[in-house]
């Protein structure tokens, strides 16, 4: 998948046929009242993202975004301006080429009706289109932790992406959530949700295998189980300094903050990155970055 390029104008009229505005609520946004088929991951063989014509140096990106009830306010900045402002970013500032954009819904496997939910990889405004047909559950388990995992589960295992097999050039995977990770994704619990037989998998070990192909980062929201369950710190012993901390209020630079951290796994310079940006969007890229210092490879980091 991944045919034509994403319009601006695009946006503006999907924006006006469903009637999206600043008051628009999660319940509004969406509407769906189960998991739609074509989102179920259950005995999905792959999700491609392929160069063609319109797109010959595709890039994958993935976006993970936590559904369960605290994390209303992430899926409605997302749909309501920072999807499209993301995108917009991506063609003006070029950390990539031709990006096929993901989204997943991700809850919790041991609670959940709809623990994980994907997307087809999309290059114009189906990538919108799609977002909004996610079912937002709204519950997660109360049990201490997400499933995250099941993002990286789903990318190493059941992507093919042009950018890594072709180019051997890594796509891109954020998660963002406010909670910690489960350390465990069992058999029992990948037979649930994609339909298949396997054994027991450690976060560390399913963070390094998808890995190979992704640039991984994790983006931790200051807020709801953040404070009690010391999920910053959490992320931060799981996967380093891949894993980023953001206060609620920062949401609207999500996209500057994408974008940064892209050009950032590229190669490019603190300097260069914040520079490109001014006002909070340059404030706050610069604080992450000054806090992320090196990348450590995949390979160099002992996770759980």
């Amino acid at each position: 998948m991944g045919h034509g390029s994403y319009q601006s104008k695009d946006w503006d009229r999907l924006r006006s046929a469903r009637n999206i505005n600043n008051q628009s609520s999660v319940q509004d946004l969406y509407t769906a009242k189960r998991m739609k088929d074509n989102l179920n991951p259950y005995k999905v063989k792959y999700r491609e993202s392929c160069d063609s014509m319109d797109n010959p140096a595709s890039t994958a990106i993935i976006f993970g975004l936590d559904v369960t009830g605290s994390m209303g306010y992430l899926s409605e900045e997302i749909a309501k301006g920072a999807l499209n402002r993301t995108m917009l970013e991506i063609y003006d500032k070029a950390p990539v080429t031709n990006p096929h954009i993901m989204f997943q819904a991700i809850g919790d496997s041991r609670s959940d009706q709809a623990p994980l939910q994907i997307t087809q990889f999309e290059a114009d405004i189906r990538i919108a289109e799609q977002l909004l047909d996610v079912y937002f559950e709204g519950r997660g388990g109360g049990n201490g932790g997400e499933s995250y995992l099941l993002s990286w589960y789903f990318a190493s295992r059941h992507t093919k992406i042009d950018c890594y097999e072709k180019r051997r050039q890594k796509g891109f995977l954020f998660t963002i959530g406010d909670e910690c990770c489960h350390e465990t994704l069992t058999a029992p619990e990948i037979l649930r949700v994609f339909g298949e037989n396997g054994q027991n998998c450690t976060a560390g070990q399913l963070f390094r295998e998808a890995s190979e192909k992704y640039e991984i980062f994790h983006i931790t929201m200051k807020a709801g189980a953040y404070r009690y369950q010391h999920s910053g710190k959490a992320w931060k012993k799981l996967i380093g300094n891949r894993a980023v901390e953001l206060d609620p209020e920062d949401l609207d630079v999500l996209p500057e903050i994408f974008v940064s951290l892209m050009q950032y796994a590229r190669g490019a310079q603190k300097e260069a990155i914040t520079s490109q940006w001014s006002g909070k969007a340059e404030q706050v890229v610069k604080q992450i970055l000054n806090d992320m210092g090196p990348l450590a490879e995949e390979k160099d980091f002992l996770s759980f």
